[in-house]
Formats: C-alpha cells, sequence, structure tokens
C-alpha cells in the first residue's frame, strides 16, 4: 500500500505518513534484472507497494514515501508491469495493438474490473513501437484514492512487454495535459539493462 496522506488545504498538499527509516529508491530491476525502471524527478520507488519479484513496481512522489523533499510539480501515481519473454511481439506492430485497445475487447483489458462497459477511450497514439491510451473507467481505481481517468502505454523492451499506467489523485485529478506529461516521463525512465559491455566501456 502506497504510504501517503492527502491534505486539501487550499491547495493539495502532500506529507509523509510514516518515517523515512531508509530515503527510498529512485529504480528498481524488473524481469530478472532485464529492465531498468528508474523515477522522475520528485518521484521514488514504492518498496512496499511493489513486487519486483511478480515484475511490478509502484512510483510515487517521493515526499509520499518519507523523503524529505517537496513535492512534485505533478503529483500522480504510476505502475509499471514488465510482461514475459517474448510479450513485447504485441508491441511490434503498434497499430495493430493501437487498433485492438480500442476495441470493446480491448476496453475490456483495460477496465480494472474486465467491464468493457466502464471504459471511455478518450484519445490513442501509436508511434516507433509504443502505444499510449488516454482512457476514463468508471469502476473502482486500483488504488483507493486515485482519479478515474488514466494514462497507459505500452512498449516493447528486450522482447519483454511493458505497460505503464499514470493517475492523479482524486481530490487533485491531473487533466490531460499534465497526464500525458507525466506518463512520458515515466515511459522515458523504462529502459532495457545495460549490456556488461556497455557497463564497463570508457566514456567517450
Amino acid at each position: 500500500m502506497i504510504r501517503a496522506c492527502v491534505a486539501l488545504i487550499g491547495v493539495l498538499t502532500i506529507s509523509a505518513c510514516t518515517p523515512m527509516i531508509d530515503p527510498p529508491s529512485r529504480s528498481v530491476a524488473l524481469a530478472q534484472g532485464e529492465v531498468i525502471a528508474t523515477s522522475p524527478a520528485g518521484y521514488c520507488i514504492d518498496d512496499i507497494g511493489s513486487h519486483p519479484e511478480r515484475d511490478f513496481a509502484i512510483l510515487a512522489p517521493c515526499v509520499t514515501l518519507g523523503a524529505d523533499t517537496a513535492a512534485p510539480s505533478l503529483v500522480g501515481f504510476a505502475t509499471v508491469q514488465v510482461g514475459p519473454a517474448d510479450s513485447g511481439s504485441v508491441a511490434a506492430d503498434e497499430l495493430a495493438l493501437r487498433d485492438y485497445l480500442i476495441t470493446e475487447d480491448g476496453a475490456r483489458l483495460l477496465s480494472q474490473t474486465g467491464d468493457a462497459e466502464a471504459v471511455d477511450i478518450l484519445s490513442s497514439q501509436a508511434f516507433n513501437s509504443q502505444v499510449m491510451i488516454h482512457f476514463t473507467d468508471a469502476g473502482p481505481p486500483p488504488m483507493a484514492g486515485l482519479q478515474g481517468e488514466e494514462w497507459r502505454a505500452f512498449t516493447n523492451i528486450n522482447g519483454r512487454l511493458v505497460t505503464i499506467g499514470v493517475r492523479g489523485l482524486a481530490v487533485a485529478p491531473l487533466q490531460e495535459g499534465p497526464g500525458a506529461t507525466l506518463l512520458k516521463l515515466v515511459l522515458a525512465g523504462v529502459r532495457a539493462a545495460a549490456t556488461e559491455e556497455e557497463a564497463i566501456a570508457p566514456d567517450a
């Protein structure tokens, strides 16, 4: 569970609900180390809510995880899920994946409860082996306190399908532009792990 509490006094403020024992980490290795998820500035890995052994991570504002730092300008929560080996082939044809996601079966996949009627697709994009979907889900959010609107991205990293979801807070929801921006920031931090040759190569 995300260690955060939210107070709304004129404007949204975030404060830590648990004392920090160790500083929260900024990155996590998933898929047996094949994929590295590094959080955007102001965000950290929720070590309690994340399950690297299941290739799943939650990214939250560092301040909500006990860090002594200011809240980021874009406040939301993100999830990163890495699929099994060779699952990334579905993202190799990004147009086909985009077209599938805007069907009834695709909406059922996007829904937290599997209810296609609860999902309303607002926009979709497909480019460079990436698909981005902006939608609303009338069902319960994946975590209590999050808005019903979501920005989700699918991409192919090291042959694995990587799914990233971003939502804002119900009391201070992200709007279309900021939500898409946060999704792109999270997506930019998810990459294939460096090979041994890359790790030891000297700087140019």
